[in-house]
């Protein structure tokens, strides 16, 4: 697009900068004579907007029904339908999600834009507690005297790998400060980056506190639980040979019934 889109597109920069039509995607369908690109890019823009929320809907309300199965949220978000859908953890996080949505209309949005600094670091913060967690795996590994062999997959570039991403994370997170003082001290683009911070760190000592719980040291680390011991590499190829067979004898059986009823 850089190649075909001129830096000074008067397209680019316009009052009608919220429609499709100042999209860099559709500038360049016009310039290839497809007319009727706006409408394109605003049903791509729809489509992609409804598989993000299907797919974050998914995510959330499986993480919600794994927490009460753990015990860290209310015991009727357990539940599941005979098919093995979170009734109740759908409901929650679709009418929770439509709630967050509402603040889009109240106080100009401002509200909305603290939702979305706390959904933006949540992500980061995530990927972080990734690192970290696979640092502790590795340290407690070695701690508790067993071999790296073992492992059935060894991350490269470790503990580079882990600590990079780490420290990258950590200067993203503090760098989306950086436009609350373009233009002088943005007090709401500012707090909104990090409201996330505080409340992580809230959340994780109330949790802390109320269950009496305390950072696992390296020696208590479980390393075998939810593991495929006792399994060689060709076993584990057999087995999942076998579980891609049955999947395609069940597909095939769900085809022939619905053509036969």
């Amino acid at each position: 697009m850089g190649l075909v889109i001129p830096y000074d597109d008067p397209r680019l920069i316009s009052e009608d900068s919220d429609s499709g039509t100042s999209s860099p995607f559709t500038i360049v369908l016009l310039k290839a004579g497809i007319q009727p690109a706006a409408h394109i890019m605003n049903a791509v823009l729809v489509t992609s907007s409804v598989s993000a929320c299907s797919s974050g809907l998914y995510a959330a309300c499986r993480t919600v029904h794994m927490m009460a199965v753990q015990g860290q949220a209310p015991k009727f978000m357990g539940r599941t339908t005979k098919q093995g859908v979170p009734l109740y953890a759908l409901l929650f996080c679709t009418l929770t999600t439509l709630g967050l949505w509402a603040f889009n209309f109240v106080g100009q949005g401002v509200v909305f834009v603290f939702l979305s600094g706390i959904s933006g670091v949540a992500g980061y913060l995530a990927w972080a507690s990734i690192c970290v967690v696979h640092i502790r795996f590795r340290m407690a590994w070695k701690r508790q005297g067993r071999d790296l062999s073992e492992l059935k997959y060894r991350a490269p570039f470790y503990p580079f790998g882990p600590v990079f991403c780490f420290v990258l994370i950590c200067v993203v997170i503090f760098g989306q400060a950086y436009p609350s003082f373009e233009n002088g001290f943005d007090s709401t683009t500012f707090f909104s980056s990090f409201i996330e911070l505080p409340l992580f760190a809230l959340f994780w000592g109330v949790w802390k506190w109320w269950r009496r719980t305390s950072v696992v040291s390296l020696d208590n680390i479980d390393l075998d639980t939810g593991a495929r011991a006792g399994f060689t590499l060709e076993e584990e190829d057999c087995m999942l040979a076998e579980m891609e067979q049955k999947q395609k004898k069940r597909k095939a059986l769900r085809v022939l019934a619905a053509i036969l009823g």
